[in-house]
């Protein structure tokens, strides 16, 4: 529940690097407005801001203790059970902080596999000059980093290291290709950042991985486990499936955030199929909690303010009622469980169940539409590269079960990459925390041993975990068909008139990119499809016109 942020050059500090870090705890202020500290040492300097949930008491950061010291963002949610087993350590605090700073002095990199939570941090030993940074088995909890033989700098977030001075802006030109092409396959558009994988840690001799977390007792006690061991909290509730056993697991009445954009028409809708707000009220009602609708009046401003919010370039729409719930939220609460990871892990998405849809990551491009690029095919070119990156992993596209594993795997590994940095970015700009249940260590151990036959048995995607979730939600809920988070469904002028601001005002940025001709051309969305590729463009200019002045 904090932001991070470092820079450690073997050299020595310069006196650039002394006033970047200064910056960058000011730019961290919206990830932890209860508390911030810098230490800087001759070779290295480290900025944490905190939000307090546990233990609100204030505290020195980052931690140290002379020779070691942790920047630390997330919550160990085991960390009482830990704290037990490292009793011989004098804590001075009764935080997760302190116990995983005593538990990577006591166990070393050993430690990840006994961390159950979310987390990314950084830990330095100013004696010997190594570091250790980490993330959890699903990166939850975001660490971008800029590494060279000279500096070693890292941020929970993109836009601070830019903003700070740290590094310029420099678009990876494929990046911003494959963002346009396939925005929820599109992970940094930075060329000279990178996202630490999660299940991943990094010391200055390598990149290395871990594991995590094993299938025991059964997936709904193991699911009620991680849902209490992350509140108090708020709750994000479409009334659909996942969010909804959520609701029904907490076993403490939590504030409930809906948004409703009012009646919508869903024929064209791609993955957006019905009306959250009367299931939602449902559940809200059946488990006692407290129920707030969300409803928009500007949505205008909702979508240039998400945008902006957006260091790695917007993929979906949906990413504006994240933010707005986020703001809805905030005077309520500091952190809110919410329902993502369940698709990605249980096989949710219904396109799963239509082989000609999932045949190769073209028949996907062109559900999902894609917009015609300068300077390559760019459909063509994804498809090849999305194709033997599967294949090299051990998924290829010989046979319909073989082609759904594929695409099952670039889901998990780059849409599910692409969901968890959106929520993290768009409730972290309101100062609230996104708790995922569904990424716990052993949840996600049940997930892994599900086959595609049973979670997609009977032809009805996340079968398993309905059938699981039967035993404490209404049949209408627990059964009720996957309709993706709600988006403003009636916002296509609201889209094409902010695209076609953007094209006049920041068209040059995109020039290099696109089919100019064809961009200019584009008329008003009739449908769901073109509404969403107009979306990609007023994003992308968006991010250029946003990151390019800095």
């Amino acid at each position: 529940m904090c932001g991070i942020a470092g820079l450690i050059r073997p050299s020595g500090l310069t006196p650039a690097d002394e006033t970047a870090a200064r910056k960058l705890a000011g730019l961290l202020h919206h990830r932890g407005p209860d508390g911030a500290g810098t230490s800087i040492t001759r070779q290295a300097a480290f900025v944490q801001t905190r939000l307090a949930l546990v233990d609100p008491r204030p505290y020195p950061l980052p931690l140290s203790n002379g020779r070691f010291t942790l920047v630390f963002n997330g919550e160990i949610y085991n960390y009482r059970d830990l704290r037990r087993q490292l009793a011989h350590y004098p804590f001075s605090t009764e935080t997760d902080t302190e116990v995983a700073f005593a538990a990577l002095l006591h166990w070393g990199p050993g430690a990840l596999e006994r961390f159950e939570g979310m987390f990314s941090f950084c830990l330095w030993d100013e004696q010997t000059g190594d570091y250790l940074a980490a993330v959890d088995p699903l990166a939850v909890k975001p660490f971008i980093y800029h590494r060279t033989a000279e500096l070693f700098a890292f941020c929970s977030e993109a836009g601070p290291l830019l903003e700070a001075g740290v590094v310029p802006f420099r678009p990876d030109e494929e990046a911003v290709a494959e963002h346009l092409t396939a925005p929820y396959f599109s992970l940094m558009p930075f060329a000279n950042l990178a996202r630490l994988e999660g299940g991943h840690y990094l010391t200055p001799h390598g990149l290395y991985t871990y594991r995590s977390g094993r299938a025991e007792g059964d997936l709904l006690t193991a699911l009620r486990h991680a849902v209490r061991a992350s509140i108090p909290a708020g709750l994000f509730l479409s009334g659909g499936l996942d969010s909804s056993l959520l609701a029904a697991l907490a076993d403490r009445p939590l504030p409930s955030f809906t948004i409703d954009y009012g009646t919508l028409d869903y024929t064209d809708s791609l993955i957006v199929k019905s009306d959250d707000v009367p299931f939602a009220r449902q559940v809200a009602i059946a488990y006692g909690h407290p129920h707030f609708v969300v409803t928009p009046s500007d949505y205008a401003a909702a979508l240039q303010r998400t945008l902006a919010a957006n260091d790695q370039i917007a993929a979906w729409e949906q990413e504006v009622s994240q933010n707005l719930l986020a703001e809805a939220a905030a005077p309520h609460c500091k952190a809110v469980l919410v329902g993502d990871v369940a698709d990605e892990t249980h096989y949710g998405y219904s396109f799963l169940l239509h082989p000609e849809r999932i045949a190769s990551p073209r028949k996907l491009l062109d559900f999902f539409g894609h917009l015609p690029l300068r300077r390559m095919d760019a459909a063509a070119h994804f498809t090849a590269r999305y194709q033997a990156e599967t294949t090299a992993a051990g998924y290829p596209w010989h046979t319909p079960a073989d082609q759904r594993l594929a695409i099952s795997y670039l889901i998990r590994q780059r849409w599910l990459a692409r969901l968890l940095h959106n929520g993290d970015i768009q409730l972290m700009a309101h100062s609230v925390e996104g708790r995922v249940p569904f990424a716990d260590p052993t949840v996600l151990a049940f997930a892994d041993a599900i086959s595609p036959e049973t979670a997609l048995a009977n032809g009805i995607e996340k079968h398993y975990l309905r059938s699981v979730a039967a035993a404490v939600l209404p049949p209408e809920i627990a059964w009720r068909p996957k309709s993706a988070l709600t988006k403003n469904l009636g916002g296509r002028a609201v889209v094409h008139r902010l695209f076609r601001q953007a094209w006049a005002q920041h068209g040059d940025w995109l020039a290099p990119h696109v089919d100019a001709d064809f961009v200019a051309a584009l008329p008003p969305p009739a449908d769901d499809r073109q509404t969403g590729l107009q979306f990609r463009l007023l994003a992308t200019m968006t991010w250029f016109a946003r990151w390019g002045s800095v």
